[in-house]
């Protein structure tokens, strides 16, 4: 019994590698919702780029992904947050939970956060905050971004950088996602405040590293000699005390 516990405590160590995930995301003003490419709610989609370590050999595997929310007490934008259960892997993978813990604030420029698209212009970068129209109270996630589409403008791109932990806490986990447009992002933003919603397909580029260890020293043979030293005279103090 004894040999059998032993084998399965070192069959599941920890994991590390890079993978890939995509699927179609939607963004309200309380929280982030995640659909496979099948419609399926709740999940993604390992692609066949990126993959390494752990997850090689996983594409096309399907992931369970969950929604984050940022109603008080759920998951908030750039503070930390207790561990919440957020990428599941499939069964027969055996792998821990990826727990986030972190959702970082985007690095946009507020006074360029605009839902006029005749404001747009490539190169301009945004992130609402409690002052922009549409304003974001909790700070966003989001870092939008115009780039040029040909010689006009513009294509635009939203990133959003979360972290955390694996369940078994052996390793650590970073993941970069983005959402491309076909419009500018003042357009989305119009949409955003107009609807309330903001949907499209993502990608998620995910790296886990497994977290070190600190060992704890084993004493060195001087440490030994003083720890014998002291515990013989610690011996012979108490036998004096016996002949007292």
């Amino acid at each position: 019994m004894f040999a059998g516990s032993l084998s399965v405590s070192f069959a599941g160590g920890p994991i590390s590698g890079t993978f890939t995930i995509d699927g179609s995301v939607s963004v309200t003003a309380t929280g982030i919702t995640w659909t496979s490419n099948t419609n399926v709610s709740d999940q993604a989609t390992i692609s066949s780029l990126g993959l390494s370590g752990s997850f090689a050999g996983m594409d096309n595997d399907t992931v369970g992904i969950h929604n984050l929310t940022n109603l008080p007490g759920d998951q908030p934008v750039g503070v930390s947050f207790s561990n919440f259960d957020f990428i599941d892997f499939p069964a027969p993978a055996g792998f821990p939970s990826l727990d986030a813990d972190f959702i970082a604030l985007g690095s946009g420029i507020p006074s360029n956060c605009s839902s006029n698209p005749a404001a747009a212009a490539a190169g301009q970068t945004c992130t609402l905050t409690s002052t922009t129209n549409p304003a974001e109270p909790g700070g966003s996630p989001f870092t939008f971004l115009n780039t040029l589409n040909g010689t006009s403008c513009c294509n635009s791109s939203a990133t959003w950088d979360i972290s955390g932990v694996t369940s078994d806490g052996l390793s650590t986990w970073g993941a970069i996602f983005t959402s491309e447009f076909t419009t500018p992002f003042q357009t989305v933003l119009n949409n955003f405040a107009t609807t309330g919603q903001v949907s499209d397909s993502f990608s998620g580029a995910l790296t886990v590293s497994v977290t070190p260890i600190t060992s704890v020293p084993e004493p060195t043979s001087a440490s030994l000699t003083l720890m014998g030293g002291g515990l013989i005279v610690l011996s012979l103090c108490l036998r004096r005390r016996k002949q007292n």
